[in-house]
């Protein structure tokens, strides 16, 4: 607040001697000569200037205009202006009188008209410039405080995804603790790598594509060996596809929601695909899996509901989500992610 005020005064008191200083190289262009006792009351007008707009300033403050829409504030604005620009013109007059320099004249309609006019377009043009600083100073508050509560909300998410995918991980190692401990062992390591890169994840809004699948192959080998021969997966990523930043465990969540409502349900298991390719500046991600869709699931689902609020936060309106039943076997869960938004 300190350095808000400082800057404040010196941009007054800058600007109100530059103006006065106009006035005097102006007059002497015009005359082709200096006189002092008319610079000093152009600096003294000038002074009157600064004192009147900042009081002008404190009135704001104190009866809160610069809170109101511009419709209201307007009348405002340009009723104050006219209240403060007649009596500029009398003090010019007055300190002229007693500088002994005053002309007969100076008090004619036309000449206080006149002046009164010049008085007002420079007062208007200091207090656009006020509430424009201001405005802009508010917008840049409002889109700082926008960009907090996304990351509040993104960090939310985040914290969310994890223990989630732990415990899902966890209960799948349990299921072959007992069955087959060589392959639990061989799930702990794919568990392991899922971890580290959960927690370098952490660190990081927006991760690569590449990282993220990785991530989903650990997953994958995971429930592979749970599944056996139930589960077949396939994995098609091009090179470009893989560059592009996505929200970590994003993709992950959505194939597993995929294995967990889908192809766990089904006696022979099923098949899951994984696709991603680009289309003009979007990330076209396709994951198909073995099953039948059931409404409640595509609102209630834990993984889709995280997904949809993720990409509504970052991407606004630019990325697209869509699940539903491809065909009478199949399950389409398609995710378009801009590359620039």
């Amino acid at each position: 607040m300190e350095k808000k005020q400082k800057a404040y005064w010196f941009i007054q008191i800058i600007g109100w001697s530059l103006y006065a200083l106009a006035l005097i190289l102006g007059g002497y262009l015009v005359s082709g000569k200096f006189n002092p006792k008319i610079a000093f009351a152009i600096f003294i007008e000038a002074l009157f200037l600064l004192a009147t707009t900042h009081f002008y300033r404190y009135v704001n403050k104190k009866w809160g205009w610069l809170h109101l829409p511009v419709l209201k504030l307007l009348p405002k604005m340009l009723s104050s202006i006219v209240l403060m620009a007649v009596p500029i013109y009398f003090v010019r007059v007055l300190v002229s009188y007693l500088l002994q320099i005053y002309r007969p004249g100076l008090l004619s309609p036309t000449n206080i008209i006149g002046n009164s006019i010049g008085n007002f377009f420079i007062l208007l043009v200091w207090t656009s410039l006020y509430y424009a600083f201001h405005y802009f100073e508010r917008y840049n508050l409002s889109l700082k405080y926008e960009v907090a509560n996304k990351r509040m909300e993104l960090d939310r998410l985040k914290s969310q995804l994890n223990p989630h995918f732990i415990f899902n991980a966890l209960n799948s190692i349990r299921a072959l603790v007992d069955e087959d401990p060589k392959r639990s062992k061989q799930a702990i390591n794919h568990l392991s790598n899922m971890l580290r890169s959960s927690l370098s994840a952490d660190k990081q809004a927006l991760i690569p594509m590449g990282e993220e699948v990785q991530t989903v192959k650990d997953y994958l080998a995971m429930e592979t060996i749970r599944f056996e021969e139930r589960l077949s997966t396939k994995i098609e990523v091009t090179d470009k596809a893989k560059k592009v930043l996505v929200p970590p465990l994003m993709i992950q969540t959505l194939v597993e929601n995929g294995i967990k409502h889908g192809i766990s349900k089904l006696k022979k298991g099923g098949h899951l695909y994984l696709k991603a390719s680009m289309e003009n500046s979007f990330l076209v991600v396709e994951i198909r899996n073995s099953g039948q869709l059931k409404e409640p699931i595509a609102q209630d689902g834990y993984g889709i509901k995280n997904t949809v609020q993720r990409l509504k936060i970052i991407y606004r309106n630019k990325a697209a989500f869509k699940i539903s039943n491809e065909n009478k076997n199949m399950v389409l869960t398609l995710v378009r992610i801009p590359t620039k938004w």
